[in-house]
Formats: structure tokens, C-alpha cells, sequence
């Protein structure tokens, strides 16, 4: 019998992890379509008309007992009492809020970490019946990742609830950060969640939700998302469709790293590239009072202080298009400090009086 070489070895290994990483893992195409789900009661939008959106990343609803282990601390597990405990909480507000449509980042499905809990179900029992109607997307999907501090099933989604009528929904892929592809295989695969809400005529609005990278690792992924982006929201421009942008987009808004203290700054740099969806539209939190002597009202994402969290810099966004009025807008901080590391923002909106006929 003829030893193996060491080169031939390698290769076979290689080969086989790869393999199982096809396996084990969610393979998005580009675009893919996403089933919307929809009250046989649910409204139909109207042109003209003003509405309330709220966007949220809470954190897999965890709370904000927990040091996970990739902000440097021991946790990786979440007690399912927690969970639902938070998802209560989250159904609370969002009822208090009178949001009319409501963008969800990380809300586990299937998880470890996370009991193995369905949060979109849990989450659905604890939101007015008329938020029902929802459309939801992975944008991290593993039947087992072998990190040492997960070691078991992986299960993220991006969610949206609404209390009108959701229409047809996609989800597109956003490029990924560099690395070899096994790894990638198994790392997250941020996303846009797209749904139309018809006004009943033939038009619609375009609502669309993401969480972009966090963990960019020196390479230039933040500026392929936000390019991403800006195409979408380009095209659905150019098409003269109204559109509502949402999320957690991990990057400061233009100027506000100067005004932070080194504690508060995370792994963020100037100049910031979400300049480049200010440059074009409208947004909110709005760069002068993000970055003004109030600022600290404007932030989104907290950090532990030591028994308790405090807010230190803005994460969090939401952007409309030239036909979308932005009025009013405020971000949650009261009440919120022990439901997630962020906090929502929210924001009212007049819809135009003309809509566009969708055209795909």
C-alpha cells in the first residue's frame, strides 16, 4: 500500500470541507423572490396618503443582559425565557409606536443561540392583529456552523411587518466581505428585503430593509453595499417608483466620528460612505442634528456602561425617495435601554398623490 501525499492529502481535505460547506449552507441567487403573507382583512395603501415607520435591530431579541463573545465577552446562549420575554416587549412598543409599517433586523429563526425559538412566530403573537401581514428573508442560514462558540444551526432574518396589504417581494444579494469560500459559506449573507405595498389602483409603494456589514475587516465591502444600494434605489428612482429605505447600515453618519470620544468611536473611519445616500436623498436622523450639540438624542446603538447601557453613536437610518415626504422622526431611547443594543428610529411619512404602475 502506497502512502498518501501529503499534497494529495491536503487537497482531499480541502475538496471535502468545501463540499460540506455546500451542504451545510444557504446559497442565495442574486435575486430571489420572497413570500409575502398577508390578512384576508388587510387595507390596501391609499396615494396621499401619511404613514409611521419604525426600524429595529433587536438583537435576536436577547435583551441586554448578555456580553456576547464577539463583543469580547463569555455569552453565546440566550435563556428562551429572555426571548420571549423581549419579544413581549418589542410587541409592546411597536403597539405604543402606532407604526403603520415596521422594519425588523436579526430576528432569529431556528437558532442555538437562540433556544431554537421561531421569533418571527413569537414576535407575530405579540403584535396587534393588524400588523399581521409580513414578509420576511435569511440573510444568515447554517444547519450547523462549527465556530467554536456556535457549534450548531444558524437562523437570521430580515423582517417586515405592516398594517396594509404587502404586494410582491424579493430578495437581493449584497457583495460579501473577502474571504476564502469556506468561510464564506458559513458567514452571513446580508441582503435587501423588497416588498411593494399596492395602493389598489395598479401602484404601489417600495419599501425595502437591510443590515449591512459589520465587520468589514479592512476591505471595501462597505462601499460595495452602499453602491448596492445606491443602484436599487437609482432604479426605482429612475422609474419614478416611491420608495422607503430602512435599516442598520453600521456606518456613521457624515462628520459624527470628530465629535465622538475614542470610546465611543467602535471600528468606524471617515469619510463615512453612507455620504453617498445622503448625497442624493433624504434622510433621517438628519446629518446636522446627528452631528450637532444634541447629538446624543440622535444615537442608536448602545454600549454597556457597567451594570448599565448608554447610547454612543448613530447606526441606525431611514432614507426616502424625492416623491416620499420625511416629517417627523425621533429616535426611542426612553423605555428601550434593556430591550436591545439598538434603538429604533421613527418616522412619518406623506406618500405622493400619484403612485407608478409596477412595471417588472
Amino acid at each position: 500500500m502506497h502512502p498518501i501525499h501529503p499534497a494529495a492529502w491536503l487537497a482531499g481535505t480541502l475538496i471535502g470541507g468545501y463540499l460540506l460547506s455546500r451542504y451545510l449552507n444557504y446559497h442565495p441567487k442574486p435575486v430571489e423572490p420572497v413570500e409575502a403573507r398577508n390578512s384576508k382583512t388587510a387595507p390596501c395603501l391609499l396615494p396621499g396618503q401619511r404613514i409611521k415607520v419604525v426600524t429595529f435591530n433587536v438583537q435576536f431579541l436577547a435583551g441586554t443582559g448578555y456580553h456576547f463573545f464577539y463583543d469580547g465577552g463569555p455569552d453565546t446562549l440566550v435563556a428562551r425565557d429572555d426571548i420571549e420575554a423581549t419579544a413581549v416587549k418589542v410587541g409592546a412598543f411597536i403597539a405604543s409606536s402606532n407604526a403603520d409599517l415596521v422594519l425588523l433586523q436579526e430576528v432569529d429563526c431556528g437558532a442555538r443561540r437562540t433556544s431554537f425559538l421561531d421569533e418571527l412566530n413569537l414576535l407575530r403573537r405579540a403584535l396587534p392583529e393588524e400588523m399581521q401581514n409580513h414578509a420576511a428573508t435569511y440573510y444568515w442560514k447554517s444547519k450547523f456552523v462549527p465556530h467554536p462558540k456556535i457549534l450548531g444551526p444558524a437562523g437570521t432574518k430580515l423582517v417586515i411587518f405592516s398594517r396594509y396589504k404587502l404586494g410582491r417581494a424579493w430578495r437581493y444579494q449584497l457583495p460579501r466581505t473577502p474571504s476564502n469560500p469556506i468561510e464564506s459559506d458559513f458567514n452571513l449573507k446580508r441582503a435587501i428585503l423588497e416588498v411593494e405595498l399596492p395602493f389598489g389602483n395598479g401602484e404601489f409603494l417600495t419599501v425595502l430593509n437591510t443590515h449591512l456589514e459589520a465587520f468589514p475587516k479592512d476591505s471595501n465591502v462597505m462601499e460595495r453595499q452602499i453602491q448596492k444600494l445606491l443602484e436599487r434605489l437609482n432604479w426605482l428612482s429612475q422609474h419614478g417608483r416611491p420608495w422607503i429605505l430602512g435599516g442598520d447600515f453600521n456606518l456613521l453618519p457624515p462628520g459624527q466620528l470628530g465629535r465622538l470620544s475614542p470610546q465611543m468611536r467602535g471600528i468606524h473611519r471617515e469619510p463615512s460612505v453612507i455620504s453617498a445616500i445622503y448625497d442624493r436623498y433624504a434622510g433621517v436622523p438628519k446629518v446636522p442634528e446627528a452631528t450637532g450639540t444634541r447629538m446624543h438624542q440622535y444615537f442608536t446603538f448602545t454600549q454597556r456602561s457597567g451594570t448599565d447601557r448608554i447610547p454612543v453613536r448613530t447606526l441606525d437610518y431611514l432614507f426616502a425617495s424625492p416623491t416620499v415626504t420625511i416629517g417627523q422622526y425621533s429616535i426611542r431611547q426612553e423605555g428601550m435601554m434593556n430591550v436591545s443594543d439598538h434603538l429604533p428610529v421613527i418616522a412619518e411619512f406623506t406618500l405622493s398623490a400619484q403612485g407608478q404602475r409596477a412595471m417588472h
